[in-house]
């Protein structure tokens, strides 16, 4: 199973074109297999390809936020073919469109982003947060469960914290939609408070993997069971250095 980082974990060292270039070499300095894209900074695709190749890194899978689908969904799908990304995940609902109506128009656009995907050879995928595990309020269960049946072919980034801070187990969440799971997302958290988020709420606080409570040895047992190819860290906040505990987390997750 092949370990990745999600890049956002260190945006704040990505604002621009050199910083993630600088930031991509440090993560695979540290050993990573692979990184997971939210933004480029204007790298064209043929240069990020040969900037992965060069540091012997793979693109696991790339974020792409709802404006970016809004504004060129199948510039995102040609980039990605370009750059040798296999994979694009919608990756957060704003609260705006939490709501019935907004789930639909996010179930509406799937099909026509998985014809582009098939287009192009790229997988289309969903990365939950919480708020997915509340009801659907059509009764198909989880609002993530009623987002995945949009279209058979859209598969899962299974966010195991979020899942469990839901109150979903992660593991059983992963073996019941295994036909689905494309990869996994895991964290670490030191306390589920204590943090204000950008939107001013109160948050997790987030750590280096292997240094908090969560259980993360039965996730990636479950992980490694089921076939995964890759597991990706990412940290949302952290109260050290955020490329000292994308190091931390790398070691940890080497001795699960």
């Amino acid at each position: 199973m092949k370990m990745g980082y999600q890049l956002y974990s260190a945006q704040s060292l990505c604002k621009t074109k050199e910083g993630l270039i600088d930031t991509i070499k440090k993560i695979a300095a540290m050993g990573y297999d692979g990184v997971e894209f939210c933004s480029y900074q204007g790298i064209a695709a043929g240069e990020m390809r040969e900037l992965l190749a060069g540091c012997n890194l793979e693109a696991c899978n790339s974020h792409v936020q709802l404006e970016r689908w809004e504004a060129d969904a199948e510039g995102e799908f040609i980039y990605a073919k370009e750059a040798g990304i296999p994979c694009l995940t919608i990756p957060w609902l704003a609260p705006g469109l939490r709501t019935g109506e907004g789930y639909q128009k996010i179930k509406d656009m799937i099909p026509d982003l998985i014809a582009l995907g098939r287009k192009y050879g790229v997988r289309l995928l969903y990365h939950n947060h919480d708020f997915e595990f509340k009801e659907d309020a059509g009764g198909n269960g989880y609002v993530l469960d009623s987002i995945l049946s949009a279209d058979d072919s859209v598969g899962l980034e299974l966010d195991t914290f979020w899942a469990y801070f839901a109150g979903v187990d992660p593991v059983d969440y992963m073996e019941g939609k295994k036909s689905r799971l494309e990869m996994i997302h895991v964290k670490d958290y030191e306390s589920l408070g204590g943090t204000v988020s950008d939107d001013g709420e109160e948050a997790p606080t987030f750590c280096a993997i292997g240094t908090g409570n969560m259980n993360n040895l039965r996730i990636l047992s479950c992980a490694k069971a089921l076939g995964l190819s890759w597991v990706v860290v990412e940290q949302d906040n952290s109260k050290i250095d955020v490329l000292e505990s994308a190091e931390l987390s790398i070691r940890g997750l080497r001795q699960y």
